[in-house]
């Protein structure tokens, strides 16, 4: 289960889209097509049953040691050789398939045959030990039974999100004891071991069956929820945005600005560094809308924004305030330079037209903060030194 869960959380920042919650594919021959989010789910299952796999035949020396015990307590070890020369290269082989499967992505469509061969040689290699081990040992021979019954029920969680898997490895096992039963003459209870293991695999088989499919759904339903939570996040994502986003000209609102502000005012104050803020409104902007039309005055507001925002820094902020009042925020920015960007800016707007034929001036109030300021405070200067910069002639940068 530790494996799904990692598997999941890879998967799910690529999860776009919530898939249908649909029954799990019953084909092989849908591994290849199908909706994108069946095809996540199928990914994610073949991803975890090739490292379950792995790490499951990592463990198979331990079922070598416990038969070596088995054959040394009945006086069989002269025969424990023989299915080893057999057993081991197809356990080293079955090793390297998964090997080459993870270090190229365990892709469903592109592995699954090599993922199919490793099981089936797992079977065989299991099985193989019924051919090689058993004799005319009655007890040895119900020993071995008992231990490839157990080595069916311990695989089954192994292949529990690939079930085909798991019937293509009991297959190959069951293949071989079944063989070792016919074979002339047939060793004592060969028979016995042949059924009793068919009855578990049918069995295994029967309802691993449901639990697979219940473990396939449980993987369609975690993408998607997360699918689901991907979209709410990016549906509050984007209403934070337009929350704090001026409609008209895509700046800043004052939303912004204020939580903006506010954290620059609580540095400054904790740590001592600068900051200041211009309050800029176009001259005479009921004029542009009187003669021009509100569109064009809209407009004009649009452009005089963007020129604001072009001459800024990143980690300046340049915002609307309100009507044709704007607001900008220089971080770390001390008394005079701040008032040389003011008149840069004022200098910029009125060099030439902010939209085909209307030029427009602008009003240019700074403040920088002081020790003892807050947001209000300061934004209480700048307003007051624009009102002055108005009351004096308009056109110009007065300090506050």
């Amino acid at each position: 289960m530790t494996e799904l869960h990692s598997s999941l959380a890879r998967e799910r920042q690529s999860v776009e889209a919530a898939p249908p919650l649909s029954a799990p594919p019953t084909g092989r021959a849908e591994d290849a097509a199908g909706p994108p989010a069946e095809i996540d789910v199928r990914r994610i299952a073949f991803r975890q049953c090739v490292t379950s796999m792995h790490r499951a035949m990592l463990t198979t020396p331990l079922g070598w040691a416990l038969a070596a015990w088995l054959c040394r307590e009945l006086k069989a070890i002269d025969r424990l050789p023989g299915w080893l020369a057999l057993a081991a290269p197809g356990w080293v082989l079955s090793l390297l398939l998964l090997a080459f499967v993870r270090r190229h992505g365990a892709d469903v469509t592109r592995h699954g045959a090599a993922v199919t061969a490793a099981a089936v040689i797992d079977g065989l290699c299991w099985g193989a030990m019924a051919w090689c081990l058993m004799s005319d040992d009655v007890i040895l021979n119900v020993g071995i039974g008992a231990m490839l019954c157990g080595v069916a029920a311990v695989n089954t969680p192994v292949y529990i999100t690939r079930i085909h898997l798991f019937f293509c490895q009991s297959a190959a096992m069951w293949l071989l004891v079944l063989v070792n039963a016919l074979r002339d003459p047939m060793p004592p209870m060969a028979h016995g071991a042949a059924l009793g293991l068919a009855l578990l695999l049918a069995l295994l088989s029967f309802y691993l069956q449901g639990v697979g499919a219940r473990m396939v759904d449980g993987i369609r339903l975690q993408l998607a929820n997360a699918a689901l939570a991907a979209q709410l996040q990016h549906a509050l994502d984007a209403m934070a945005r337009q929350a704090g986003t001026d409609a008209l000209t895509g700046l800043p609102n004052r939303r912004s600005l204020d939580a903006a502000l506010a954290a620059q005012c609580a540095m400054a104050a904790r740590e001592g560094r600068p900051c200041a803020v211009l309050m800029l409104d176009l001259d005479h902007f009921k004029a542009i809308n009187d003669t021009h039309g509100h569109a064009v005055g809209d407009a004009v507001l649009r452009a005089f924004g963007q020129r604001l925002q072009a001459q800024l820094r990143r980690s300046d902020l340049c915002a609307r305030y309100g009507g044709e009042e704007f607001v900008v925020l220089l971080a770390g920015t001390p008394f005079e330079p701040a008032e040389e960007v003011g008149e840069r800016l004022r200098v910029l707007v009125t060099a030439e037209p902010l939209v085909e034929g209307v030029t427009a001036t602008v009003s240019v109030g700074t403040a920088s903060f002081r020790p003892g300021d807050d947001m209000a405070s300061l934004l209480a200067r700048a307003d007051a030194a624009l009102y002055d910069a108005k009351r004096s002639g308009r056109n110009r940068v007065v300090s506050g």
